[in-house]
């Protein structure tokens, strides 16, 4: 018999655990390192990217980093992914500059997979190209996943306005 124990982690430290792998990952890191990096997630890898421990139980998490890059429009290389997280990283530090304690972060949650995204879309034009990225976290039997997603910017788009 297999015990499963739930793990409750408050999604402002999830928040800040995201914001804080991408940046290890991809900004305090070489560009031979980052490029890399962005290399494995391209080809479809869950790259290990450390481990959580509980602090009362002592239990450890591998965390691995993915991407899911299906609705990306337009050529997907290393500076166009750049720019996307770039904005999006600078997306978060605004939303922690206004909201220090993060009590408006917004999330939207899978009740089956028990994953969230935090609903802070971020688009990026490219070459007349649209592309909107979130980061989402989503426990898995062995692990946290901690993904980035561009999503179909279509549905972040205004309706035409009619006069």
């Amino acid at each position: 018999m297999t015990q499963e124990q739930g793990i409750n982690i408050d999604s402002r430290k999830l928040f800040n655990l995201g914001a804080n792998l991408l940046v290890a990952g991809f900004i305090n890191q070489s560009p031979e390192n980052a490029k890399r990096l962005f290399k494995d997630l391209k080809q479809g890898a869950s790259v290990n990217s450390g481990e959580l421990s509980g602090e009362k139980s002592g239990i450890k998490i591998p965390v691995k980093l993915e991407l899911d890059r299906s609705e990306y429009r337009g050529q997907f290389n290393y500076p166009n992914f750049e720019l996307s997280l770039k904005a999006m990283l600078q997306k978060f530090q605004t939303e922690v500059r206004k909201d220090k304690e993060l009590k408006d972060l917004r999330t939207l949650t899978n009740d089956a997979t028990g994953g969230i995204v935090f609903n802070l879309p971020t688009g990026v034009e490219v070459d007349g190209n649209l592309n909107v990225m979130m980061l989402a976290m989503e426990p898995k039997a062995d692990s946290l996943v901690v993904r980035l997603i561009y999503v179909d910017p279509e549905q972040f788009k205004q309706p035409e306005q009619v006069e």
